[in-house]
């Protein structure tokens, strides 16, 4: 009888001692490095890449990543006195993942959609830029509406805000979603689908590519966004914070626009349309 007295008080005694435990609030998890503090301590700057021009693209002779962009992101390792590291990923479609996983710290020319903002941050504007459509030589869509029906088929890059812009200015067309921009202008050019839908930038560079695509149009009502970096969620600002000025700095100055403009005048593009805006203003 006493053993069970004894067994009976060590098992209130651990109860009470699990109670309390309990009762204590958990610590808090080790925080990971945040981005600012690993590219001071690594002293490098990851960005990533892939082809998409004029904003990356691979130089054909020296195999290195070239392009408006890819400017910008040297202009921000040269303020921090960090070296540049271009990272290639799986396109836009991998935005998100690759700052996640950390395999970058750094996205750019991603629109802060409103599904995106709740898993990633973002630092900005870094210039403005207008969806146009580009059509098959048969098809002669010139405002939403002709695109806006089941029987036209538009061409997107999976994993973009074409692909999100085009649901919301032409909700019933036929979506045809591609990987990257060139797979899009061919199935244009190729009768596969009747339009595709990017920015005014990369339809341009696509259009002078593929002689076998038809109009360059601004459908109406005309859209126009912003173009942010993309970060990762993180409570410390710093990285944020230096991104925010550096980006206000060089789309006031133009430095972004002369970014833009000479990455196009390398791939023989010197006319820019007047339409064509890289600011709010």
């Amino acid at each position: 009888m006493n053993i069970n007295r004894r067994n009976i008080a060590a098992a209130g005694a651990a109860a009470a001692t699990l109670a309390a435990v309990s009762a204590v609030p958990a610590r808090a998890q080790p925080k990971n490095e945040s981005t600012w503090d690993l590219i001071k301590r690594t002293g490098k700057v990851r960005m990533g890449v892939f082809e998409y021009p004029p904003y990356f693209l691979r130089d054909k002779a020296s195999g290195e990543w070239v392009g408006a962009m890819v400017e910008m992101g040297k202009d921000i390792a040269k303020e921090l006195k960090v070296t540049y590291e271009p990272v290639e990923v799986g396109g836009f479609a991998e935005a998100v993942l690759s700052l996640q996983a950390g395999k970058v710290d750094m996205n750019f020319g991603l629109q802060a959609t409103p599904l995106r903002a709740t898993s990633i941050d973002f630092a900005g504007p870094i210039y403005w830029i207008e969806w146009v459509t580009v059509n098959n030589p048969k098809f002669h869509g010139k405002v939403w509406a002709d695109y806006n029906k089941t029987d036209v088929k538009v061409a997107v890059m999976t994993g973009t805000s074409d692909s999100l812009l085009l649901s919301k200015m032409a909700p019933k067309a036929t979506k045809i979603e591609m990987q990257d921009i060139a797979q899009v202008a061919l199935a244009v050019s190729s009768g596969r689908a009747d339009a595709f839908t990017t920015t005014v930038l990369a339809s341009m560079v696509m259009k002078t590519k593929n002689p076998g695509l038809g109009d360059f149009v601004n459908p109406t009502p005309r859209v126009a966004l912003p173009g942010y970096i993309g970060l990762r969620l993180e409570d410390d600002q710093r990285w944020q914070k230096f991104l925010n000025r550096w980006a206000e700095w060089n789309i006031l100055l133009g430095h972004n626009e002369t970014r833009m403009r000479a990455s196009l005048k390398t791939m023989g593009i010197e006319e820019i349309p007047s339409t064509v805006s890289f600011s709010p203003n």
